[in-house]
């Protein structure tokens, strides 16, 4: 599955956007792999969340590969912490692949990256 959201138009119309955000999933046996990538934004934001939750409602694990991301804003960062709350109340676990300096940045400015399991490649996040 791939979804395409975000940018910003500017007042003639166009597309001023230098990246547009994209989700892949796929299933490695119990564990559901999503993959995002672009600026997650206000605008993309929405559906980070729709494909997160229903993963982890379905999926034992679920791994989001933050790799490919190259903005994580204030409603990205919303999702991430929604998600995580969402698993640990269903018993189901979050890792997030995440080595982009800006990911990390955002989540230490935070305060969040204590709250997240992180791993630095998708190998390793696959580990049960």
């Amino acid at each position: 599955m791939r979804s395409e959201s975000g940018g910003h138009a500017d007042p003639t119309g166009e597309d001023t956007s230098s990246e547009s955000f994209g989700l892949e999933t796929s299933d490695q046996g119990s564990t559901r792999l999503i993959s995002a990538s672009g600026e997650i934004d206000i605008l993309s934001a929405p559906a980070l969340r729709a494909a997160l939750l229903p993963a982890l409602d379905s999926a034992e694990l679920v791994v989001l590969d933050l790799t490919e991301v190259s903005f994580l804003g204030s409603s990205g960062l919303a999702v991430l912490v929604e998600a995580r709350d969402h698993a640990q109340q269903g018993g189901h676990q979050l890792r997030l692949v995440c080595t982009s300096r800006i990911v990390l940045r955002a989540l230490e400015a935070t305060g969040l990256k204590d709250l997240f399991e992180i791993v630095d490649d998708l190998p390793a996040a696959l580990e049960r």
